[in-house]
């Protein structure tokens, strides 16, 4: 209960419309929108930003008769959870920081900044999950599981980007590929190339590719960090229980594989076409990599 509690919350603090009115009750409504596969009411990202704030603040706010929690179904679980675990705020505010810097960011200089940007959110995520698990940083037995944990958050973090990045260009503007990779191939229209609607011109587009390669390449680097963990990690106290955690690590793989089967092009609409056969397979894998201690 505790990974979808997480998850539920990750998940729904960056949601930018929401159809229920129970956390932003207070806010003024605007006008009605027709999200990207959503509906809901739009607010603005400070004053959503801000609920989610006081919410987790009043988790941690033992003493205190603020019960804004209980007035949101993904914090009452968490309340649920807290009872029965100890959750570190700190990665929740990192959580909703990685929020805020990204609605104001429309693109990052650099790699290392768009992969530190995603590992504070997704690092995140998975440290709660292995606090969910009572395996804690503090302990200096885990040393080797946050160390793998951190390599994994930045390539489940940099596949999710490459995956949402044609919504996100299209709806708010967001380009993906860091400026360097841009300049370094010298991609001069980017937007136009990641917009859904844009046809592209085809040596624009190559170019486009070869910086998407580099990302993919990056991803899949520090995901082969974390596997040359694995036997330090199983001869460790928790190490079963924290490979458990590494599980989903073979999901983002599965995408990293389809989209280089695509020659890296993320306009490429058999890209999102899964079907019932990979769903199958990468199911498969997880259940035989949980048997076996693999990720």
């Amino acid at each position: 209960m505790g990974y979808f509690a997480v998850r539920g919350f990750w998940i729904d603090s960056g949601l930018r419309y929401r159809e229920e009115e129970s956390l932003i009750s207070s806010i003024a409504r605007t006008k009605q929108i027709a999200g990207v596969g959503q509906k809901g009411v739009e607010i603005s990202d400070d004053e959503r930003l801000q609920k989610w704030n006081e919410g987790i603040n009043s988790l941690f706010d033992g003493g205190s008769s603020n019960n804004i929690w209980q007035n949101d179904p993904s914090l009452r679980l968490l309340h649920h959870v807290m009872q029965q675990h100890t959750l570190s705020k700190e990665h929740f505010d990192r959580i909703l920081l990685g929020r805020e810097i990204d609605v104001n960011t429309k693109q990052y200089a650099t790699v290392q900044s768009l992969t530190g940007h995603v590992e504070m959110g997704c690092g995140s995520l998975l440290y709660l999950v292995l606090e969910c698990a009572d395996i804690y940083e503090n302990d200096n037995s885990n040393d080797v599981i946050y160390k793998a944990a951190k390599h994994i958050a930045k390539t489940h973090g940099l596949s999710n980007a490459l995956r949402l990045s044609v919504p996100k260009a299209t709806s708010t503007g967001k380009i993906i590929v860091p400026q360097e990779l841009c300049d370094k191939y010298g991609i001069k229209s980017p937007r136009y190339l990641l917009s859904a609607l844009g046809m592209g011109d085809e040596e624009c587009k190559r170019l486009l590719q070869s910086a998407v390669e580099e990302i993919v390449k990056a991803a899949r680097m520090h995901l082969n960090e974390a596997r040359s963990l694995r036997d330090e990690i199983i001869s460790g106290p928790h190490g079963a229980k924290a490979l458990s955690t590494f599980l989903h690590s073979l999901a983002s793989e599965t995408f990293l594989d389809r989209l280089e089967d695509h020659d890296f092009n993320l306009t490429d609409r058999r890209l999102r076409n899964v079907g019932m056969e990979e769903h199958f397979k990468c199911g498969t894998r997880m259940i035989a990599s949980s048997f076996r201690k693999l990720f």
